[in-house]
């Protein structure tokens, strides 16, 4: 029986000699595999979220954050000393407030306040070097105190 349509663009072309031509899509206009339906989802192409009802992630530790920001902050005005430590040292403060809370309450946020801990604590060692260092090499040099030592009156 022939078609009395006439051939269609889905429709598989003449056999030509002794070649198979595979099996084509009707709707995609390309080769389908064999076993494969049209709608179907493989195994590990699906969405799965572990341990978190609804998909949703727990929010980020407001301290974590902050103990990240201060001690990034903490870098550039380590030049003057003092604000650079105190931020460092605010930094570490918040660092292990944050790490106690995340262990606790579950949020998120433990690589931030990793991060804040160790540039903190880093930072507050190059402060100590710094202030050790002015104590024992800077101070005979300060001009108020040159003459005073052995002057009487």
């Amino acid at each position: 029986m022939t078609n009395p349509y006439g051939s269609g663009p889905h429709d598989q072309p003449p056999n030509s000699g002794d070649f198979s031509q595979p099996h084509q899509s009707s709707y995609t206009g390309g080769f389908q595999y064999p076993g494969y339906q049209p709608g179907q989802q493989y195994p590990g192409s699906q969405n799965i979220y572990i341990g978190y009802e609804g998909g949703q992630l727990p929010r980020n530790n407001g301290l974590a954050i902050t103990s990240m920001v201060l001690s990034l902050v903490a870098i550039p005005f380590m030049c003057g000393l003092w604000p650079g430590g105190l931020l460092a040292l605010l930094g570490v403060i918040f660092g292990h407030v944050a790490q106690s809370q995340i262990s606790r309450d579950g949020t998120r946020g433990s690589g931030m306040a990793t991060a804040g801990l160790v540039i903190g604590y880093c930072l507050l060692g190059l402060f100590l070097l710094g202030v050790l260092s002015f104590l024992a090499f800077g101070l005979g040099s300060l001009p108020f105190l040159v003459g005073t030592a052995g002057t009487s009156v």
